[in-house]
């Protein structure tokens, strides 16, 4: 019986720490609503966040918490107030949750979308400069996108008599200006198997990602992936992955064939 009444006292006592802990966290950010217990706002929210989170901006201000299982975020709902986040304090909100489907190859490591260490994302910043977005290499390399825009409109002349599909052309011509940029070569023809192999993976990678994902919402259930969604994101990460290698592969390979 001692003992009983010790590990009772000692669960009570956790909980009034947790509970102490939560109610100070909760003192420092923004208001919201209170939700349900496990739950919190999941339900609040809904399959429609954006509709959702502007209904409850109206009652909670253009800065408030929401908590969807045992994740906590601060949601801001103007122009405002996300101008003030990311513009004046980037580094300090440089955290973001990283959805499940992201960690599938570990590339929310290197992504500067998912990155939350502000040195490493200076450095991958000054490189992108350096290399690729500065003006004077913009002007560079504008010969490349007016090729790929040329290419565009000739494939539409030579199939005037045929019906065109706008967004694989507008892909495909994208893709082409960005793989001019890196690898000097298009990745694509309008009409070859690569292009649609492209357009699959970036959709499925798109398509799983815009899912509900109860992974994200109780991180306990990752190593499961009950959804199946990561497995999916990463055979198309894979796949993009097998691509861009082997183009680096001949690319490093003519470089070093031009160097003998």
């Amino acid at each position: 019986m001692e003992l009983l009444g010790y590990l009772v006292c000692s669960m009570v006592f956790c909980i009034l720490i947790r509970g102490l802990a939560l109610f100070r966290r909760r003192r420092t950010l923004p208001p919201g609503p209170t939700g349900l217990p496990l739950f919190d706002n999941l339900f609040e929210v809904g399959p429609k966040p954006h509709e959702s989170l502007a209904k409850l901006a109206k009652m909670y201000g253009p800065l408030m918490t929401i908590r969807m299982g045992s994740k906590t975020s601060v949601v801001a709902s103007s122009p405002e107030v996300a101008r003030e986040i990311l513009q004046k304090n980037d580094e300090a909100c440089s955290g973001r949750i990283v959805p499940d489907v992201a960690t599938g190859q570990k590339h929310h490591y290197l992504a500067l979308v998912w990155i939350s260490t502000v040195e490493q994302c200076r450095l991958i910043h000054r490189a992108l400069s350096i290399y690729l977005t500065n003006q004077q290499k913009l002007d560079t390399l504008r010969g490349l996108r007016h090729k790929a825009v040329g290419e565009m409109i000739r494939h539409v002349r030579e199939t005037r008599d045929r019906s065109v599909a706008i967004r694989e052309l507008a892909f495909i011509t994208a893709l082409n200006m960005m793989s001019n940029t890196c690898f000097s070569v298009n990745v694509a023809g309008f009409e070859s198997g690569e292009a649609q192999g492209f357009l699959n993976a970036v959709k499925t990678i798109m398509v799983v990602d815009g899912k509900f994902n109860i992974a994200n919402v109780f991180p306990w259930l990752k190593p499961l992936d009950p959804q199946g969604l990561r497995t999916k994101a990463k055979v198309a990460y894979r796949w993009l992955d097998d691509v861009c290698d082997g183009f680096i592969t001949r690319r490093l390979k003519h470089r070093e064939s031009t160097k003998l």
